[in-house]
């Protein structure tokens, strides 16, 4: 089935120590590396079941910390952009074409980054096979949640779902009906707003261990949430910050 607009499609992580992480992300979620000829240059991927997942890359400029990029596809990358910065938003990065496709990168009204894309090839845009391995669920994080909402809604025409959690209402983005991604406030103070990704894995417990082991830190430890599964917080030695999580029926 291919991705309707408003999903996110694809991830990347953004590392300042790419082969170091690399090698922490393989070890650590038992993803395989695989070079790919993309363009003139080649591309690094991660793979799970023979899938790709994400890819994995230095920061394009100076001064760009390491981080996790969400990208959600949309129909028109430039009407997009031009709509996330007439709503209050900001852009990172001018739409531009790449092998896949068309892209640029914009900011919410708190500063949350995110890509905006759209698929050369209408063939490669299925969605990859849930399971171990696969990135389960993407969420905002806001430092000021309202403004944020209001322009996700503005921008993107987002349903919202108001559920309440254990530390507060969360939001919910819906397309069309259909679950997309969440938002909730930025609880760790200090913090910027950011898009968490999160990452389904047989044994959050076990995970952590070996992330700890390989170099990586606990942000938050596991805990369980009813209905959702168990998860935890993490980051990569280089700094990316990312979540896992096993789902109840996994």
């Amino acid at each position: 089935m291919a991705y309707n607009s408003n999903q996110f499609c694809w991830h990347g992580v953004i590392s300042t120590r790419p082969e170091e992480a690399a090698r922490f992300y393989s070890k650590v979620l038992d993803w395989q590396i695989a070079t790919i000829p993309m363009g003139d240059e080649n591309a690094t991927f991660f793979q799970a079941a023979g899938v790709s997942r994400a890819h994995i890359m230095a920061p394009p400029m100076e001064g760009v910390p390491s981080h996790w990029d969400n990208y959600l596809r949309v129909d028109d990358v430039d009407a997009a952009t031009a709509a996330a910065v007439a709503n209050g938003g900001s852009v990172v990065v001018r739409g531009m074409d790449i092998p896949p496709g068309r892209f640029s990168v914009v900011a919410s009204p708190s500063g949350a980054a995110f890509s905006l894309f759209h698929e050369a090839d209408p063939a490669s845009s299925e969605h990859a096979p849930d399971g171990v391995g696969s990135i389960h669920w993407v969420e905002l994080h806001s430092t000021n949640l309202a403004p944020d909402i209001a322009w996700l809604k503005a921008t993107f025409g987002f349903e919202i779902d108001t559920m309440q959690m254990p530390n507060g209402d969360y939001f919910v983005l819906k397309s069309d009906g259909e679950m997309c991604g969440g938002a909730t406030k930025q609880e760790n103070p200090g913090a910027p707003s950011m898009w968490l990704t999160w990452v389904s894995v047989a044994d959050v417990d076990g995970t952590v261990s070996t992330a700890s082991e390989a170099g990586g830190q606990v942000f938050v430890p596991p805990f369980d949430v009813p209905g959702v599964g168990r998860m935890s917080v993490l980051a990569d030695p280089t700094g990316g910050v990312f979540g896992v999580i096993t789902p109840p029926s996994e």
